[in-house]
């Protein structure tokens, strides 16, 4: 009995050794505010006949975000592991039952190969407990919670001075719960890459680059009451952004970027789309005051599917354009105490019309919120 519990043991301490000489870090924060439209809901949709109205469809909320966010590093010689877990949770007074809650953790290893390369390996975990709207309705439904599993490995290497390049191959495998009389899911594996210079004028740092993938998503759906397969979807992404890091001044730094996205539809040839657009990212940090903003707006034209009104189709090609904008902040009151606030809105419009589909519809949602954060 000693015998089998030494190895138990032995992992025990070694555990506990690596934890307590490692670098922990904890931050927790809670914000309050308001949600608008938080399912994404079109303003008015037809069924059989029944109008539904925006007061019907879309729902709206006071709510109390809590956000945990831990992480641990530990290094010896050549090797360096890094882990994290953040759980959240999203309170809804409004309508409580559409409250939520999701956690992600992930374990990351490398390796220093030599003097310019790292080898590099990830697992990632992630579970969104989220409902969407009554399954047995036939308005909105949606499956939004879901588990999701990932792994990546790769190398990242400096061929030359200033330079980064990271390579690496994933997969990822989502499982939807179940909503409505379906079931989803899909399995995604790929390589992507960032290649990255850097650069010194007038003693800060310049940065520029590109960043991209190439994947696969194969999806299977179910009949909830079934484990045989009613529908495959084949979906083949490429994805490449150019960005420019500039700084202005020690604390102030911006990054222009374009996007461009294309989605290939193998199994049915329908629901592929280009997609392109400009981002702007900005980050000021002092030793009191943190700002992240992002701006972008986001063009999408799909390849097949064809533009509908309620009198029909409108002989076009169905478009969306996103107008999207998220600002985090965050004010030192102390040492380790905060005062925080986050804005968000999402505006879709489109082309697309016809008030008996609840799908390709124009949405907006927006929320804006603000509290208190402590960083350990």
């Amino acid at each position: 009995m000693k015998n089998l519990k030494l190895p138990y043991i032995l992992i025990f301490a070694i555990t506990t050794s690596c934890f307590a000489q490692g670098k922990h870090s904890f931050d927790a924060e809670s914000l309050g505010g308001y949600d608008y439209n938080y399912f994404k809901s079109p303003t008015a949709v037809d069924q059989d006949g029944t109008l539904f109205s925006g007061d019907q469809l879309i729902s709206s909320s006071i709510y109390q975000a809590v956000m945990i966010d831990y992480h641990y590093r530990y290094m010896w010689k050549e090797n360096r592991i890094r882990f994290s877990i953040s759980p959240q949770a999203r309170m809804l007074y409004e309508n409580y039952d559409d409250s939520y809650w999701s956690m992600t953790t992930y374990a990351k290893y490398d390796y220093n190969i030599g003097k310019n390369m790292e080898f590099l390996l990830e697992a990632t975990f992630k579970r969104m407990n989220r409902n969407g709207l009554d399954g047995d309705q036939d308005v909105l439904v949606s499956p939004l919670g879901y588990y999701d599993y990932g792994a990546s490995s790769g190398i990242q290497f400096s061929p030359f001075k200033d330079h980064e390049t990271t390579l690496e191959g994933f997969y990822k495998f989502r499982n939807f719960d179940p909503y409505g009389v379906k079931d989803l899911q899909y399995n995604e594996y790929g390589l992507q890459f960032r290649s990255e210079q850097d650069f010194e004028r007038n003693g800060l740092k310049h940065s520029f680059g590109i960043i991209g993938y190439a994947k696969k998503r194969l999806y299977d759906t179910y009949d909830a009451s079934s484990s045989t397969v009613d529908g495959i979807r084949d979906w083949r992404y490429i994805n490449a952004q150019v960005f420019y890091d500039y700084p202005i001044g020690e604390n102030f730094e911006v990054t222009p970027s374009l996007e461009y996205l294309v989605r290939l539809d193998k199994s049915a040839d329908r629901s592929g789309y280009r997609q392109y657009g400009p981002v702007l990212r900005m980050k000021f940090d002092d030793d009191r005051t943190k700002v992240r903003t992002t701006v972008e707006y986001v063009s999408r034209n799909y390849k097949s599917i064809e533009a509908m009104d309620s009198n029909g189709p409108k002989g076009e090609l169905t478009q969306y354009r996103y107008t999207n904008f998220k600002l985090d902040v965050s004010q030192a009151l102390g040492k380790n105490l905060f005062i925080s606030a986050e804005a968000y809105s999402r505006i879709r419009t489109t082309n697309y019309t016809d008030i008996g589909a609840r799908s390709f519809r124009a949405y907006r949602n927006q929320y804006a919120g603000i509290g208190l954060k402590m960083e350990l």
